[in-house]
């Protein structure tokens, strides 16, 4: 790879790890406050079978990802409505059907050239411009959700009954936050991928916690964290070879680990 390339490679990779680090570490402080990370890790199973239709349609990865991500948090919604089974039974149930039935039409669609590898983990090297385009385009609209819903998101997040009390429609915003995580995983498969997704959406807010007083500032230091961890990640997956995914996840372990110990001396 000439100098040229490689430079080139390496400022889409970092450029696409920024904006997937916005986007994760501001949506993972309200996975952390509503304790749904069992969710994001149900809702990033379905991303296989997002990622496996988007390859046998022809319209791509990230139609794919949206589009299974938006009928599995429609499900979910609805059926928790019904009440007959607890939330994790339900998400369990299902987060496993989902990623069974990608398996299922990867095997009959793929090939020599489809990447299992990086489809669970990430690769780096299949980041292209118009990936970029997309990860901003995701960030801008979920940026303009979170400041227009900020208030009553965190309102329903820190005390639900009073929320309801004033008015709120908790379905509607439940259905509206489960649709932006959706949104988010159809943007981080390419870094992390699918088995590694909720790292990244849970572990710089939980190293946030330990140093926020407010919750604008655990946003704002999980989006830190997020980019410092991805940067990383990135850097020595390059040099090193090994996957992007697990080496991300491995440095938002050190920088967790660290926190702890922090904490320890704070108290």
């Amino acid at each position: 790879m000439s100098l040229i390339h490689l430079e080139d490679f390496i400022f889409r990779a970092i450029l696409a790890a920024i904006g997937i680090s916005i986007i994760s570490g501001s949506l993972g402080c309200f996975v952390i406050w509503k304790r749904m990370s069992y969710f994001s890790e149900s809702i990033s199973h379905s991303a296989l079978l997002g990622t496996s239709l988007g390859f046998a349609s022809g319209l791509g990865m990230h139609f794919g990802l949206v589009m299974v991500g938006t009928i599995f948090a429609i499900f979910i919604v609805i059926l928790q409505r019904k009440n007959f089974l607890s939330n994790d039974t339900i998400l369990g149930i299902f987060s496993h059907i989902f990623l069974s039935l990608g398996i299922v039409v990867l095997g009959f669609i793929g090939g020599t050239n489809t990447d299992y590898f990086s489809l669970l983990f990430g690769d780096i090297l299949s980041i292209t411009n118009s990936d970029i385009v997309w990860v901003y385009v995701i960030l801008t609209v979920l940026g303009l959700l979170l400041i227009i819903f900020w208030q009553r998101l965190l309102l329903l997040t820190l005390n639900e009954e009073l929320a309801v009390a004033q008015g709120l429609n908790r379905d509607f915003y439940q259905l509206l936050f489960m649709l932006m995580i959706a949104l988010a995983v159809s943007v981080s498969v390419q870094i992390v991928g699918v088995l590694l997704i909720t790292s990244l959406l849970i572990i710089p807010p939980a190293v946030a916690r330990v140093f926020s007083n407010t919750p604008s500032s655990m946003v704002f230091q999980s989006v830190i964290v997020s980019m410092v961890a991805v940067t990383i990640g990135i850097i020595a997956s390059m040099f090193y070879d090994v996957a992007t995914g697990p080496a991300i996840v491995i440095t938002l372990g050190v920088l967790f680990l660290l926190s702890q110990f922090a904490y320890k001396k704070l108290i």
